[in-house]
């Protein structure tokens, strides 16, 4: 049940996007050694750079409240909101792309800088800033900061707690539509040996387990016919990711490869693109943020997710697979 309530409670998630055919000539699947690298930084690496102009720290949080109580030295303060917001009554959809384009230049971190992203939540807000800027445009240059604050703070980096002076810098949309994938998308390529779907939820409720409600919280529960996961989707919890919730680093990157491999179809050879999903896309963030960094380039996260996908009718169109708890 505790496993439960804390993914439920960070379960925080679908744009209708014009897709292009899946060309025939398939791409061979990643291996550790096309890892994307750069797509993470040590904390070693960034005390090494702190304060550096090409280089911009952004803390992602529900609130300022741990912004406020420390962070690392020159951090800038996103809220979650600028990436994550309630769409047609779905939770936590991608806000219009000029909003967010809007958000980060005002947080002046402009088209060329390095930006370097922690945040609330074992990093997985930070995750669901990474797949922001991938959608427009700026993915290359932005980086997960390996163990986020929790690592930071076991160095004994040092905190502060005022708040930078920033001015806003232009920060060019290049809109990535082909990013997010919309349920229609979805439902047509259900049967496509080239698409891989990852589901980012705990197994029990990849299986078809209830999502229990948080305590304090009134929850609309999905009816039991409608629990489980996209037929043939892997699964591969989000936490799963990392060495612990105590020090969120990821995985070593050959371990990250054969735990993949072994649950999911993403590195087949058939496979071109990975979609990852989970309950309100969230959690499906650091998933989409998982393929990207083991090097698949054509990445997609179906932002509606199974709160979208369960609530679609007729329920025979958007069909549902079980797996034994």
């Amino acid at each position: 049940m505790r496993r439960f309530e804390a993914a439920l409670a960070l379960c925080l998630v679908a744009a209708p996007a014009a897709i292009a055919q899946t060309p025939a000539r398939r791409a061979a699947p990643p291996s550790p050694a096309r890892t994307q690298s750069q797509l993470l930084v040590s904390t070693a690496w960034l005390a090494a750079h702190l304060g550096s102009s090409g280089v911009v720290v952004v803390h992602v949080g529900r609130t300022d409240a741990a912004y406020r109580a420390g962070h690392i030295p020159g951090a800038r303060f996103l809220p979650l909101a600028a990436v994550a917001t309630t769409v047609r009554g779905l939770p936590n959809e991608f806000p219009p792309k000029d909003e967010m384009g809007e958000a980060f230049r005002d947080l002046g971190v402009g088209t060329s800088a390095r930006i370097v992203l922690y945040g609330d939540d074992a990093g997985l807000l930070a995750a669901r800033a990474f797949v922001a800027l991938d959608l427009l445009g700026h993915g290359g240059q932005a980086a997960l900061l390996d163990g986020g604050l929790a690592r930071w703070v076991a160095e004994q980096h040092p905190l502060e707690t005022a708040a930078p002076a920033v001015a806003p810098r232009p920060f060019a949309v290049r809109w990535r539509a082909a990013r997010v994938a919309s349920a229609e998308w979805v439902r047509a390529h259900l049967r496509d040996r080239a698409v891989a779907f990852v589901d980012a939820r705990p197994a029990e409720l990849y299986a078809g387990g209830e999502s229990p409600c948080p305590q304090g919280q009134t929850c609309a529960q999905i009816p039991a016919e409608r629990r489980g996961h996209l037929p043939g989707a892997g699964n591969v919890w989000w936490m799963d990711n990392l060495a612990s919730r105590d020090d969120p680093v990821l995985k070593p990157a050959d371990a990250l490869h054969a735990a993949w491999a072994q649950q999911t179809r993403a590195d087949r050879p058939d496979v071109r693109t990975v979609v990852t999903y989970c309950h309100s896309g969230m959690q499906a963030s650091y998933d989409y943020f998982v393929a990207r960094y083991l090097g698949h380039r054509d990445v997609r996260l179906y932002d509606g997710s199974w709160a979208e996908w369960a609530a679609l009718t007729p329920a025979s169109s958007y069909p549902v697979e079980r797996s034994a708890l």
